[in-house]
């Protein structure tokens, strides 16, 4: 369903934030008030096609959408810190850290069609100094 993929990335992501002291108390009680909203404020998916943010309902008779064979969808998990986020340690303020991947539906599973971008630090910043090497 589309909003397993959501569910999925919060798994990961919440003991994430826990682990790096950017929240506090039992993984728990984050799960249950989603104090991980703080930080990571938005779903993780939309549609592709056409537009970039392409139409389409992601609710099918008040359910979650099953994912079909053909949809395209985004997978951009993204997670920010203010510059005085409270609790926070200074030496996260001011990050945001964002990756997209862009999976085709298929009969058989999915396939990642960003597969090749680089996502590494040391890929990204490579192509940072040399974007002709990328393209």
């Amino acid at each position: 369903r589309f909003l397993d993929v959501h569910q999925a990335a919060v798994d990961v992501i919440a003991p994430g934030l826990l682990e790096l002291g950017l929240l506090s108390g039992t993984l728990k009680e984050i799960m249950e008030k989603q104090t991980f909203s703080k930080f990571f404020m938005h779903r993780t998916s939309h549609w592709l096609g056409m537009d970039v943010h392409d139409v389409g309902d992601y609710r099918k008779d008040g359910d979650s959408r099953i994912l079909e064979s053909g949809m395209v969808l985004t997978v951009e998990p993204g997670i920010y810190v203010a510059e005085r986020s409270e609790g926070a340690d200074e030496k996260w303020g001011n990050i945001g850290v964002r990756i997209e991947a862009d999976v085709r539906i298929t009969e058989d599973g999915n396939e990642v069609l960003t597969a090749a971008a680089p996502k590494e630090i040391d890929e990204v910043e490579r192509l940072c100094q040399e974007p002709s090497r990328y393209i």
